[in-house]
């Protein structure tokens, strides 16, 4: 008998301890679900209204800046096939700002950032008429007003499209900074109720809560890591959960949205650091090599500034249209850029100007050796739409010890490359 009540009592404890971890993980794992759909709805959202439209809003400042080159070019351009190319590309790049407008027209974004919308909208407007005068001037023959009407109107509506187009995506990067944090909160209060939950339940609860808190509050602290970095301006690190569940979901919902907003990033500095046209590093990136190239100057190892400029560019234009131009330009870039080494800088400074930084040479005579065999590169013909195009260049050459200011070098340099301008052109001149 007191062997069966013993057993009933066991018995008896064992299904208290049983309702008890089955009201604790019942009640832990409802609460938990709800938690995670709502962390899932909410990253979700960031994902298909921020970061969408911040994707589609960076493709249409884009489009808006190649559509002022493209106008720019009909403006000076003669009528024909060249016009008539330009005309294309300002037909189609309509388009594509028309198409992404009106997506992000659909997409269901909060209040303050339809108001932003309709703003850029407007600008874009603006833009378009002032654009439209200035085509209709062009094809009436009058290409001094029609660039009085771009260069006087276009500049500062330009500057507005930029302006309006930099502030609506500055809402759209704060709307998912905020969001970030919204769903760190709440998954820190998610795991902090989880925590209280279990506390209250018997040593069995405690032990089977290592085994919940393995499967997850670990992905959960793993998320609160990620998000916080990413309040913190980080979007370096990413969710490691290799699962099909909702935390597996939300991790990979987390992800994409951390890697198009990194995108959106980096394009946007490599933007703002390199040339448009040949993909080149552009002055402002040139002259930080030349800051970090100090140290090797200053201590003996030679460091040579090149300065490439194209004789006769001009003549190109006229001659073959600015397409054939733009095919010389990159040529001529990709010729630089195979005749240095990796470690080296090529730029182009505007225009038909080029710059190469060379880091650490071994003596003054390998920076000539390394000047004249660039020069005989980039005069090997090339040919576009059946036309023999022949580059033609002046070198200028400047060797810096790291003491003198780096406008005084790239003054140097310049000085130099005029010389071997004046001395005959295609020839390479030093400071």
């Amino acid at each position: 008998m007191r062997r069966r009540l013993a057993d009933l009592r066991i018995a008896t404890k064992i299904v208290s301890v049983s309702l008890v971890v089955t009201v604790i993980f019942t009640a832990s794992g409802i609460f938990g679900l709800v938690n995670l759909n709502r962390l899932i709805h909410e990253q979700d959202r960031e994902y298909n209204v921020n970061v969408r439209a911040l994707d589609e809003m960076t493709h249409v400042r884009s489009s808006v800046g190649s559509q002022l080159e493209a106008v720019l070019a009909y403006i000076l351009s003669d009528p024909g096939f060249y016009r008539d190319t330009y005309a294309d590309a300002i037909t189609q790049s309509d388009r594509d700002i028309d198409a992404r407008i009106a997506t992000l027209r659909a997409i269901d974004l909060p209040q303050n950032e339809r108001t932003g919308l309709r703003g850029f909208t407007a600008t874009v407007d603006m833009w378009r008429t002032a654009r439209d005068a200035a085509l209709e001037a062009a094809r009436a023959g009058d290409q001094k007003k029609a660039a009085a009407v771009v260069l006087v109107r276009s500049e500062s509506i330009a500057r507005a499209v930029k302006d309006r187009a930099s502030s609506f995506l500055a809402q759209l990067v704060d709307a998912v900074a905020e969001g970030a944090k919204r769903a760190k909160a709440n998954a820190k209060r998610n795991a902090q109720l989880t925590t209280g939950l279990l506390v209250a339940g018997t040593l069995t609860a405690l032990l089977l809560s290592a085994v919940t808190a393995r499967a997850i509050s670990r992905p959960l602290r793993q998320v609160v890591d990620v998000l916080a970095r990413v309040a913190r301006g980080d979007l370096s690190r990413r969710v490691e959960l290799d699962r099909g569940d909702e935390v597996g979901q939300m991790g990979r919902s987390l992800n994409e949205t951390l890697g198009v907003l990194r995108q959106a990033f980096e394009e946007v500095h490599h933007r703002a650091s390199h040339d448009g046209l040949t993909g080149l590093a552009n002055r402002a990136l040139l002259r930080e090599r030349i800051g970090a190239a100090r140290p090797n100057a200053a201590c003996g190892r030679p460091v040579a500034m090149l300065l490439i400029d194209l004789d006769g560019f001009k003549q190109v234009n006229d001659v073959h249209g600015h397409a054939a131009g733009d095919h010389l330009l990159t040529v001529v870039a990709a010729r630089l850029q195979a005749g240095v080494r990796g470690g080296d800088t090529v730029a182009r400074l505007g225009g038909d100007e080029f710059a190469v930084l060379l880091d650490d040479v071994d003596t003054a005579e390998d920076v000539h050796a390394v000047a004249e065999r660039l020069l005989a590169d980039l005069q090997q013909p090339t040919e576009f739409r059946g036309n023999l195009l022949t580059p033609r260049a002046s070198i200028g050459v400047s060797l810096w010890d790291g003491e003198i200011p780096i406008d005084a070098l790239m003054h140097d340099a310049d000085q130099a490359m005029y010389a071997a301008k004046t001395g005959g052109k295609g020839r390479v001149a030093h400071a």
